[in-house]
């Protein structure tokens, strides 16, 4: 009874949690063109000439210099965007064209043609400028929809005939305004195999997906886990696994999981077919272009299907119960990602009491963000299994995978 009061209580606060920010769009009537235009003329320096100016510029030979009259500093000249590409400069000065796909949490994702896609910190750029119309959200209070100009550490929204203008500090994310799909979404995909014949005839093989849609607002992602083998025609192992939820973010920090579900079947653990669903409050303790890791704790319901049962016992159970979650990834260096995947469940004696679902993969590139020789060690617990007739199930379960997978 405990239990079910704290997941519905957890549940209560995750719905009162939602909120969504006020957009506001460009409602002048003026062409993306007519606002590149105004965007354009707020960011080329003012020069005033007087007639002194025109007077000292005069030589001995009576030529005016008009180089010498527009007071302009090389270092403000910048290129003007243009032909569908943006362009940012970073703190050393060099200039990088190509197209910005998103910022969140200080790091600005681009895409260049001769370097591919790159993360660069907000604290090594010193200008942005955009070409195309762009999604601003500001503080999480309000969402501009215009064309940007980055300069000295603020940032000024052109839209329509309006410009506004805020502080580094007050940018939650940037994304494109005509959000092109494709952009959003990243996965991979990684097959293990063993093959074994001589004094002993065994295989084996796994398949690991994961999918993955991130945008500035929300991200959604699937995940697959499949795990079989046998042994000299016999088999040994089956299990299947399969994840997936949905996560808007609220800020920086902190983001709710209004949905989360889980399919699960493991031959040799009794359970023919097992579903979880939840909601889930999430925080973010860092997220850079180099270390991720976030947090989630909800409420669920479990409802599980067994193979076989005791004698006069039902072969199905259904339990409330609260899931705790921990995602993190660490890029070691150019080559090498670590990921550590942990899932915990409480929930009654019947359905587990408790269990937990632990991956730890080690990634190395053979081709840069292609592909890749994927190590991976799972750890699977379970306090409390269904006994079947004539066979009990072990509480734990080990598996170290070696196999390669590509990246998209």
């Amino acid at each position: 009874m405990a239990l079910r009061k704290t997941a519905l209580l957890l549940l209560f606060c995750i719905l009162l949690s939602a909120k969504e920010p006020v957009v506001i769009p460009d409602t002048s009537g003026s062409s993306t063109e007519e606002i590149r235009q105004k965007a354009k003329e707020a960011d080329t320096p003012s020069s005033n000439v007087t007639l002194k100016d025109v007077v000292h510029s005069i030589d001995e030979n009576g030529t005016v210099r008009f180089h010498d009259i527009v007071p302009t500093k090389w270092e403000e000249l910048s290129p003007t965007p243009q032909n569908g590409y943006d362009w940012i400069e970073t703190v050393y000065g060099d200039w990088l064209v190509g197209h910005i796909r998103y910022m969140y949490d200080d790091d600005l994702e681009f895409e260049s043609k001769e370097f591919g896609i790159i993360t660069i910190p907000l604290k090594d750029i010193t200008r942005i400028k955009s070409y195309d119309m762009m999604r601003i959200n500001i503080d999480n209070a309000a969402i501009f929809v215009g064309i940007i100009n980055y300069k000295n550490g603020k940032i000024t929204i052109t839209n329509g005939q309006n410009s506004y203008t805020f502080d580094k500090k007050l940018i939650i994310s940037i994304a494109m305004a005509k959000e092109e799909e494709w952009y959003f979404w990243s996965g991979d995909l990684a097959l293990d195999f063993d093959l074994r014949k001589g004094n002993s005839d065994q295989s084996s093989a796994s398949l690991k997906i994961s999918l993955k849609r991130r945008t500035t607002s929300d991200r959604f992602t699937l995940d697959y886990l499949g795990r079989y083998s046998k042994a000299e025609g016999i088999k040994i192992s089956e299990d299947n696994r399969i994840n997936t939820k949905y996560d808007y973010f609220l800020s920086k920090a902190f983001f709710i999981t209004p949905v989360f579900a889980e399919y699960y079947q493991n031959l040799f653990q009794n359970i023919k077919a097992q579903l979880t669903f939840g909601s889930a409050l999430g925080y973010t303790f860092v997220y850079t272009s180099k270390r991720e890791w976030y947090v989630t704790l909800g409420p669920a319901y479990l409802r599980t299907h067994f193979y076989e049962v005791l004698l006069g016992e039902s072969p199905y159970s259904g339990s409330f119960s609260v899931e705790a979650t921990s995602k993190f990834e660490q890029k070691l260096n150019r080559k090498n990602k670590l990921k550590l995947d942990y899932k915990a469940t409480l929930s009654d004696k019947r359905s587990g009491s408790f269990k937990h679902h632990f991956i730890t993969k080690l990634e190395n590139d053979i081709i840069k963000d292609k592909i890749f020789i994927d190590t991976a060690f799972i750890w699977d617990y379970v306090k409390h299994v269904q006994e079947s007739s004539g066979y009990t199930p072990k509480n734990n379960d080990y598996q170290f995978l070696v196999g390669a997978g590509i990246r998209f």
